[in-house]
């Protein structure tokens, strides 16, 4: 069994099980939103460690509620989505900066 685990904006956590397809979102923050399409609006982790999984057209949930467009929070969520995603963007790029300075830095003393 090979799972492929990624980092995703607003600190949440994707397990991606290559060998059944399942995907497995996991909160790693005291809540936290993201738009996932299988659930049809965004889904809304109430608390650290909810999930929500995806195994081909089945979806559960564990501690999570869906926000669907025209919900009093949805548009609330939306921005806070987008804020993470700019906020991981940022994270990521000075993160790959830095390695890029290290490395030229390295080659600077060859």
């Amino acid at each position: 069994m090979t799972v492929t685990v990624t980092r995703k904006p607003g600190g949440i956590t994707q397990l991606f099980n290559t060998d059944t397809g399942r995907v497995t979102y996991k909160c790693k923050a005291d809540s936290a939103y993201m738009l996932i399409e299988a659930f049809g609006g965004i889904v809304k982790f109430n608390q650290k460690g909810a999930i929500a999984t995806v195994t081909g057209h089945v979806t559960s949930l564990e501690s999570c509620d869906v926000l669907k467009n025209g919900h009093p929070e949805y548009k609330d969520a939306l921005v806070t989505i987008i804020s993470a995603h700019k906020e991981f963007a940022k994270t990521i790029a000075d993160s790959h900066q830095k390695e890029i300075t290290e490395l030229e830095n390295k080659l600077s003393s060859l």
